[in-house]
C-alpha cells in the first residue's frame, strides 16, 4: 500500500512538472512574439501616458507590458490579409476595449478614469478608408463578339 502511494505521488509530480513546462513554453513563445520594435513602441506609449497618470515604476512596467501584449494582437489584425478594412477596424475597436478593461487591473480607479479620457488622443484607432464606389466594381470585357 505504501509503494502505491509513492507511485501515485511520483505520477502527480510528473504531471505537475509536465504542466509547468508547457506553461513556461507558452510564455516563452509569447515573449518571442513581442519583438524589439513592439517593446520600444510600448515604452513610447507608456512615456506619453506617464506625465498624466504619474505611475510608479512597478505600475508603469505592468502598464507597458499590457500595452505590448495588445500591440502584438493589433499587429496580427492589421497584417491579416483576409480581413476587410471595416472588419479590421471592428477588431481593433474590440481589442482597444479589452485593453482598456485590463488596464483597470493595472491602474487605480482615478488613474484608470484619466487613462480612458486620454486614450483616444494617445492611441487612436485608425478608421478604415471610405470606398468611392468604384473600387468594388468589376468590369467584364467580352472580347468574343469582335
Amino acid at each position: 500500500m505504501n509503494s502505491s502511494l509513492v507511485s501515485i505521488a511520483r505520477l502527480l509530480s510528473f504531471l505537475l512538472l509536465l504542466l509547468g513546462s508547457t506553461s513556461s513554453n507558452a510564455q516563452t513563445y509569447y515573449a518571442l512574439q513581442i519583438d524589439r520594435n513592439i517593446r520600444f513602441k510600448a515604452a513610447d506609449i507608456t512615456a506619453q501616458y506617464q506625465p498624466r497618470l504619474v505611475m510608479g515604476v512597478d505600475q508603469a512596467l505592468a502598464f507597458q507590458e499590457t500595452v505590448a501584449r495588445f500591440l502584438v494582437k493589433n499587429k496580427a489584425v492589421e497584417e491579416d490579409l483576409t480581413l476587410s478594412p471595416k472588419a479590421k477596424y471592428e477588431w481593433l475597436k474590440r481589442l482597444s476595449s479589452r485593453e482598456t478593461s485590463e488596464m483597470a487591473d493595472v491602474l487605480e480607479s482615478y488613474r484608470w478614469q484619466e487613462y480612458m479620457r486620454i486614450k483616444p488622443e494617445i492611441q487612436p484607432i485608425p478608421k478604415p478608408e471610405k470606398a468611392n464606389g468604384f473600387q468594388d466594381a468589376i468590369v467584364v470585357l467580352d472580347t468574343t463578339n469582335q
